[in-house]
């Protein structure tokens, strides 16, 4: 028996251990030969490896062809935005050499924080958390009004006797959001054999749960998408959040979580109180902005305006009456081993890390986030894993990214 990498399966070896979905339903049994369809639907659940007759582990792919110069100097121009983390951390080495691949091949480097610097950059104000935080509370300064799709879905959710078509009518009201929701789930993202050609039966065959977070985050975003690109730019942010939210799903799925939609929605939404500081405290944004120095822009918020993204995010959920479990994966994602679940909390702050040092989009944030060591144990993932679910992640981001507006 011997341990294959996904990417490296070939149709017609043989199981030599059951392969399940998160959900523990078997996907296909020991003894089975794989086939081409079982490829696509183990990509889809995020499976990293399965057990097949075969004396000896595959090894990993060999790096490909690239020019070594270019690496260097790739691998040279990320290593400033790496200073906080341990690179002799095999998760850590692992990410960092994704993270080379995948820049050689796309062709970027690296940019410094000056070269993100905006144009009106303002002096440092002096900072009093309390009272700006109250001016959102007090609606001196109002947080925007909970979507009405979304009040209707948390109502809908919530009553016993609702069904799939009652959930379904309520997301149709907007035929914007469900033509997107019906591209996603026809993708290989989803990875279903037969197409799904209404909103109903999408709730119906993927549940009405999943479909609904999906809903819930495509329109938070979608709140906030009036912010003036001179402040920043929101489909670098767009982009940045697809990334994470991607991530966080497949990493979900290897890691046996249940309920992947929530944490692709988690991965979604994970700055969304970012967009909050972008919209009202635009100045101060734009002066954290442009620090070239003095730390990350997460302990720059604390210093400049008193109060983190994730202070803003608690304020926004609880207005809009968001699930406990979701708004605890998004405020202690930079703390994932506080929150009540942090296992799930690790999720997104792993996928937080990755999506900033493949340098998929953009959040504010020019240095790679620490890894918290504790929550990557939690995980009990391997180093080796990354090597297959990164890439996987970046096929089904390079289709959303198509989709999204």
């Amino acid at each position: 028996m011997a341990y294959i990498p996904t990417r490296q399966l070939k149709p017609g070896m043989i199981l030599s251990e059951d392969v399940a979905d998160v959900n523990g339903r078997l996907l296909l049994a020991k003894g089975q030969a794989i086939g081409a369809n079982h490829l696509t639907v183990f990509k889809m659940w995020g499976v990293p490896e399965v057990a097949v007759d075969q004396d000896e582990d595959v090894p990993a792919d060999p790096a490909p062809a690239l020019d070594p110069a270019v690496m260097r100097r790739v691998a040279e121009g990320l290593q400033p935005a790496f200073a906080d983390n341990d690179l002799t951390h095999p998760a850590v080495a692992e990410i960092f050499r994704q993270a080379i691949l995948h820049r050689c091949r796309k062709g970027t480097v690296q940019r410094t924080a000056a070269a993100d610097r905006p144009v009106n950059a303002v002096s440092s104000p002096t900072s009093d958390g309390t009272a700006r935080r109250r001016s959102l509370r007090t609606r001196d300064i109002q947080l925007p009004e909970i979507p009405t799709l979304i009040f209707r879905l948390n109502d809908t959710i919530a009553d016993p006797f609702s069904s799939a078509d009652d959930i379904a009518q309520v997301i149709s009201k907007s035929p914007g959001l469900s033509a997107l929701l019906l591209k996603i789930v026809n993708s290989a993202f989803y990875g279903f054999p037969s197409r799904i050609d209404s909103v109903t039966r999408a709730v119906a065959i993927i549940g009405s749960k999943e479909v609904s977070a999906l809903a819930v985050g495509i329109t938070t975003l979608e709140v906030f998408k009036d912010i003036p690109k001179t402040v920043f730019d929101m489909q670098a942010f767009t982009h940045h959040s697809l990334a994470c939210g991607v991530l966080a799903r497949i990493l979900a799925a290897s890691g046996s979580i249940r309920n992947t939609e929530q944490m692709f929605v988690s991965g979604l939404l994970h700055d969304i109180g970012r967009l909050v500081i972008f919209r009202y405290f635009s100045k101060e944004a734009a002066q954290m902005l442009a620090s070239p120095t003095g730390g990350s822009l997460y302990d720059r918020e604390k210093r400049v305006l008193g109060f983190r993204h994730t202070d803003i995010a608690v304020d926004l959920f609880e207005k809009w009456k968001f699930p406990v479990a979701l708004t605890q994966n998004v405020i202690f994602h930079h703390r994932p081993v506080s929150a009540q679940d942090p296992v799930k909390a690790a999720i997104v702050h792993l996928a937080d890390m990755i999506a900033h040092s493949l340098g998929e989009g953009k959040s504010g944030e020019w240095r790679i986030p620490v890894l918290d060591i504790a929550a990557w144990e939690k995980l009990r993932l391997s180093p080796r894993a990354l090597a297959t679910m990164i890439p996987q992640a970046l096929h089904h981001l390079g289709f959303l990214m198509t989709v999204f507006p």
